[in-house]
């Protein structure tokens, strides 16, 4: 696995479910209809493609004001840690900038998951308003566009997990020429604690086993998705500090 390949993932994969402008200095993404999804709305600058900060920080600016849209921006993954060196350039700007620890998973193990039986789990590759549902259950509307544009993707891919007939959760990513991607594991709060986070893992893992699907990597999200993903044979292999800025 090449995790220069990865990175360069992590930068570039909303393009396959929002619109984009690209510049110079980086890639400005922006959804109108869906302004709560950060996914969807920030820009992605490079620290090599810059040589004057000030001019590019007033041009996306301009840009997220003129769409409604509060400017947020993301450092390069390619980067590690470039926005603690600029940081009193983004505060001189009207940003507020703090760095995220992102970790990378790769599998170095077998899958140890040992799913519940009482949870199925399918591939599905139409939207319903059973999968819908689950966004709504979950508390995060905002990721149903996102997450229809990703299904209906050439190169996406979305498993659901369901308990007595209803669908509680769901897990979905995409393919490209880099790498395979989960882009999100989200259960309704109404069945957490089922087992359907653990279900719905353990078969991605094995589907990409038996697809000889290669390249694939996680970052997870939280305590709960890395202690899962720990389970499906997947350990840390890299460290990186994400740098994150938004308007004040």
């Amino acid at each position: 696995m090449n995790l220069q390949e990865c990175y360069t993932e992590e930068d570039l994969f909303p393009m396959i479910f929002t619109g984009y402008e690209e510049r110079d200095y980086g890639i400005l993404f922006y959804n109108t209809d869906n302004k709560d999804s950060y996914d969807s709305n920030h820009a992605v600058i490079y620290k090599d493609r810059i040589h004057d900060l000030r001019p590019v920080l007033t041009d996306i600016t301009g840009f997220y004001k003129m769409k409604g849209s509060r400017p947020i921006i993301y450092q390069s993954m390619l980067d590690d840690n470039w926005f603690d060196e600029i940081k009193t350039g983004l505060t001189e700007a009207g940003f507020r900038s703090w760095i995220e620890d992102q970790e990378y998973m790769l599998q170095s193990e077998d899958n140890h998951i040992i799913p519940n039986p009482e949870i199925t789990v399918k591939r599905v590759s139409e939207w319903s308003g059973e999968i819908e549902n689950v966004f709504v259950e979950a508390e995060e509307p905002w990721e149903i566009k996102v997450a229809k544009k990703t299904l209906a993707y050439p190169k996406g891919w979305m498993f659901a997990a369901s308990l007595n007939g209803k669908v509680i959760g769901l897990l979905y990513g995409h393919i490209s020429d880099r790498a395979c991607r989960v882009d999100y594991l989200l259960v309704s709060k109404k069945h957490r604690k089922t087992g359907a986070g653990r279900a719905l893992f353990y078969n991605y893992v094995e589907w990409c086993r038996q697809k000889r699907i290669e390249n694939v990597y996680i970052w997870p999200d939280g305590d709960t998705p890395k202690r899962i993903y720990e389970e499906g044979g997947f350990r840390v292999v890299e460290i990186r500090k994400a740098g994150r800025a938004v308007l004040d």
